[in-house]
């Protein structure tokens, strides 16, 4: 009767990490947007429910660039691929705050970074230059880096 007991409490537990991983990652689906004050970045980045991003960045005047990849929620923590096959250059934990989403680099910079739900106006998406892989980006110093 005593390991019965104990089984259900684990299944709930485990019922209770999967459903807050469920809630999070429901949450991070959509459009946002993000102009951190002190950079000269403007960034808009859409995640769907299939688990796929699109990810626009301008830095300085340039045009944005686009780029797409796969994403997915663990516990509170959000990490991503790039089409490439790159991994973002960090894995971010995900908080929210009414309709912000605070994300907070989990390497060493621990910068956070607040993303505004909005849609990504069409113009972003229409003039965006094509997606970069990683290696053009690495042999050319003369292209931006990626945001994420």
């Amino acid at each position: 009767m005593m390991a019965l007991v104990l089984c259900t409490f684990a299944l709930l537990g485990c019922s209770k990490e999967k459903a807050e991983s469920i809630n999070l990652t429901s949450l991070v689906v959509g459009e946002w947007h993000c102009a951190p004050e002190g950079y000269d970045v403007d960034v808009y980045v859409a995640f769907d429910t299939e688990g796929s991003f699109n990810h626009y960045q301008r830095i300085g005047e340039g045009r944005y660039r686009h780029y797409a990849g796969t994403w997915f929620v663990e516990k509170d923590i959000l990490n991503g691929t790039y089409s490439d096959g790159e991994s973002w250059g960090s894995s971010y934990q995900v908080s929210f705050d009414g309709e912000n989403m605070i994300l907070t680099a989990t390497n060493s910079s621990e910068e956070a970074m607040i993303y505004t739900k909005t849609t990504i106006p069409d113009d972003v998406k229409n003039s965006a230059i094509a997606p970069y892989t990683a290696k053009s980006i690495n042999d050319n110093a003369d292209l931006d880096t990626r945001w994420f």
